[in-house]
C-alpha cells in the first residue's frame, strides 16, 4: 500500500512539472517577454497556447465559390479537345469545324460540311465518356450537341471547393498568420485570420480573393470585324461621348511585314462594354472570338506625374494558348530598361513545348497574356521562344514599392497556383485589437470570480477536504492549459466557456463523491472505509456523467465550426483532465491523510 501510494505520488509531480513546464512560454508570451526566456527553452518549448480572432482582433471572411464557371471552364477545355481530335485524327481541316459552347455544361460541334457530322459516333468519343454524352445533333445543320454528365459536373464542383480552399491556406501560409482557420462549409469557404492589422486587412482580402487565372491568347490583327466595330462606334459618338477608335501598326522584325489593328479605348471600360452589348445580334462578338481589356497610359500623357489611363481593346482567340496550370516557379525581377518590377514565370516541360509552338507559329503577332480577365501585356512575337519562360510586366501605379509589393503578391499567388473558380466574398467581420483585448479582460474577469466563489463555497462548505477539492481543481486547470499548449491550440471565448464549464463538472464530481463518504460516516464506517467506499461507489456515476458530456463534445466538433470547434475542444480534454484530478489524484490525497496520516476523523 505505502509502495503504491509512493510511485503514485512521483507519477502526479512528474505530471504536474511536465504540465507548468508546457506552459512556459505561453505564460511569457502573454507577459511580452518571449525575448527572455532561456535558449533551450526556445529550442525544444516552441508550442504555446494561441489567442483566437475574438481575443486578439483580426479578419473574418465568408467567399462562396462561383463553381459553375469551374464547369464553363471544363467545358472550354473539352471543346478545345475535341476540335484538336478531328484535325488529327478525322482528317478535318482547320476552319471547317468549329466549337461552341451552348451553355454551362453543354457543347455544340458545327462543320462547314454537314455530311463530316457522322464523324463524331461513338468510337469518337470513347476517350470523352467520363466526361461527355451525346444529347442530339441537326443532319441538315451538321451540328452535334455534347453535354457534361451531371456526376462529373457534380466532382468539378466539388473539386473546385476542394482545392479552393487548399489554395487560400498555401497563400495565408506565405501570410505567416499564425493559426488560421480556413474551413468548407457547402460551397463557401471561411477565412479566420487572427492577429492581423487593421492596415493590413485589404491587401490580405485581395490576396485571398485574387483568381490568378492565367491565360495566354493570340490577337487576331487586322480583322475586318474590328474595322466594321469602328464604323458603328463612329455613328455612336452621340450615346458614347468617351468611345474613341485607335489605330496601331508595327513591322515583323525579319520578314518586314507590316501589320495593322483597329481597336477602341475609353476611360470608362464600362462604357466599352455597354456599347458592346448595344450591338445587333448580327453583328454581336463571333463565338470564337472574344474582346480582351488592358489598361493602359495615354500617349500624350505619358511621362506626366498623374497620368490618365484608358481602357483599351484587343480582338482575341477566345481558346487560350497557354493557361497557368503548366507554371512551375515564379519570381519578381526588374527590367533594366524601364526600371520597373516584373515577375519571371516558368513552365513545366508540356507548357514549354505549348508555349514554343504557340509562338513558333505566330510569328508577327501579337500574343496577350491576360491575368483575371485583363490583359497585363500584349508583346510582339519576334521569333520562336523555347525555354519556358516568359515575363509579366507589373503597370498600374507609379509607386516604385507599391508596384514591387504587387509583384510580389502576384508571384506569391501563381506560385500556389491559381483558383479554380472565382470568389464572390460574401460576408466579412473585422475585429479590432480593443475588442479583443476588452473580450480577455472581461473573460479574465469572469473566470477569476467564478473559480473564487467556487474555492470558497467548497472550504466553507467541506473544509479540510474542499481544501484537496480546490488544488484537484487549479490543477484540473493547470492540465487542460497545458495540453492546449502541447497541440499548439487556439484558445477563444467559446474555449474559455469550455474551461469554466469543466470548473463545474470538477464541483459537481467532488460533490457525488464527497456526499457519498458523508453517508458511510453517518453509516458508522472508519474514516479510511468511508473514503474507500465513496470512491468506488461514485466512481460510475461520476464516469457516466462525464462520458456523457463526452460524447457531447465529440459530436460538436465533428459537425460544428470555428467557435462551437474551439469550446468543444476544450471541453473534451476539460473532461479527461477533471476525470484524473477529481477520482484518482484526489484520492491519493485522501490516502494521505486517512492512510499515513491515519487521521481518525475526517474533516468533510
Amino acid at each position: 500500500m505505502d509502495r503504491s501510494w509512493v510511485y503514485r505520488v512521483i507519477t502526479y509531480a512528474l505530471i504536474t512539472l511536465a504540465a507548468f513546464v508546457m506552459l512556459v512560454p505561453s505564460v511569457a508570451g502573454f507577459l511580452g517577454k518571449d525575448d527572455q526566456l532561456p535558449a533551450f527553452v526556445k529550442k525544444h518549448l516552441q508550442k504555446k497556447i494561441l489567442l483566437g480572432l475574438d481575443l486578439q482582433g483580426g479578419l473574418h471572411l465568408v467567399y462562396e465559390v462561383q463553381v459553375d464557371k469551374a464547369v464553363s471552364d471544363k467545358a472550354d477545355r473539352l471543346a478545345s479537345d475535341l476540335e484538336d481530335k478531328l484535325h488529327k485524327d478525322k482528317k478535318i481541316k482547320q476552319g471547317d469545324v468549329r466549337s461552341d459552347r451552348a451553355g454551362r455544361d453543354e457543347i455544340i460541334l458545327t462543320f462547314k460540311n454537314p455530311s463530316e457530322a457522322t464523324k463524331v459516333d461513338r468510337s469518337f468519343l470513347k476517350d470523352y465518356q467520363k466526361y461527355l454524352y451525346e444529347d442530339g445533333r441537326d443532319a441538315a445543320k451538321g451540328e452535334v450537341k455534347l453535354k457534361i454528365d451531371s456526376d462529373y459536373v457534380d466532382e468539378l464542383k466539388d473539386y473546385a471547393v476542394r482545392q479552393g480552399v487548399e489554395t487560400i491556406r498555401n497563400r495565408v501560409d506565405k501570410l505567416a498568420v499564425s493559426e488560421p482557420t480556413i474551413i468548407r462549409k457547402g460551397s463557401d469557404i471561411i477565412v479566420e485570420l487572427p492577429g492581423l492589422r487593421p492596415e493590413d486587412f485589404e491587401r490580405v482580402k485581395n490576396l485571398i480573393g485574387r483568381t490568378a487565372q492565367l491565360e495566354f491568347k493570340m490577337q487576331d490583327d487586322g480583322s475586318e470585324y474590328m474595322k466594321k466595330l469602328a464604323g458603328m462606334a463612329s455613328t455612336k459618338k452621340a450615346e458614347f461621348p468617351g468611345l474613341e477608335i485607335g489605330h496601331d501598326g508595327w513591322t515583323e522584325k525579319d520578314s518586314g511585314v507590316q501589320h495593322s489593328d483597329v481597336y477602341l479605348r475609353d476611360k470608362d471600360r464600362g462604357e466599352i462594354e455597354r456599347f458592346l452589348a448595344s450591338l445587333a445580334k448580327d453583328d454581336q462578338v463571333p463565338t470564337d472570338r472574344e474582346i480582351g481589356y488592358e489598361q493602359v497610359t495615354s500617349k500624350e500623357e505619358e511621362g506626366t506625374a498623374a497620368p490618365d489611363k484608358l481602357w483599351r481593346t484587343y480582338y482575341l482567340h477566345r481558346r487560350a494558348e497557354l493557361t497557368g496550370e503548366y507554371i512551375t516557379d515564379a519570381e519578381v525581377n526588374w527590367d533594366p530598361q524601364t526600371g520597373r518590377p516584373e515577375v519571371s514565370i516558368t513552365f513545366d516541360h508540356e507548357g514549354a513545348v505549348l508555349f514554343e509552338k504557340a509562338s513558333g507559329s505566330s510569328i508577327g503577332r501579337k500574343m496577350a497574356i491576360i491575368l483575371d480577365e485583363k490583359i497585363t501585356s500584349a508583346p510582339v512575337i519576334e521569333s520562336r521562344i523555347g525555354g519556358g519562360h516568359a515575363r509579366i510586366t507589373m503597370g498600374g501605379f507609379s509607386d516604385p514599392f507599391q508596384l514591387q509589393q504587387e509583384a510580389k503578391d502576384l508571384t506569391a499567388v501563381l506560385r500556389t497556383g491559381a483558383l479554380p473558380a472565382p470568389l464572390k466574398k460574401t460576408f466579412e467581420t473585422q475585429v479590432g485589437p480593443t475588442l479583443g483585448r476588452d473580450a480577455v479582460d472581461k473573460a479574465k474577469f469572469s473566470m477569476t470570480v467564478g473559480s473564487l466563489a467556487v474555492i470558497l463555497f467548497m472550504l466553507i462548505y467541506y473544509r479540510l477536504s474542499g481544501l484537496i477539492a480546490n488544488i484537484a481543481m487549479v490543477l484540473n486547470i493547470v492540465y487542460q492549459l497545458a495540453i492546449l499548449a502541447a497541440l499548439g491550440a487556439t484558445l477563444t471565448l467559446p474555449g474559455i466557456a469550455g474551461v469554466v464549464l469543466t470548473v463545474g463538472m470538477a464541483v459537481d464530481a467532488n460533490i457525488i463523491i464527497y456526499e457519498r463518504i458523508r453517508e458511510e460516516l453517518r453509516a458508522g464506517k472508519s474514516a479510511r472505509g468511508a473514503v474507500e467506499a465513496g470512491f468506488g461507489r461514485a466512481f460510475w456515476t461520476v464516469f457516466d456523467a462525464h462520458v456523457t458530456n463526452l460524447v457531447a463534445g465529440i459530436v460538436l466538433y465533428s459537425y460544428g465550426t470555428g467557435p462551437i470547434r474551439g469550446f468543444a475542444v476544450t471541453l473534451m480534454i476539460g473532461i479527461c483532465a477533471n476525470l484524473f484530478t477529481s477520482v484518482w489524484l484526489s484520492r491519493s490525497m485522501f490516502d494521505y491523510v486517512v492512510g499515513r496520516r491515519q487521521a481518525a476523523t475526517l474533516s468533510i
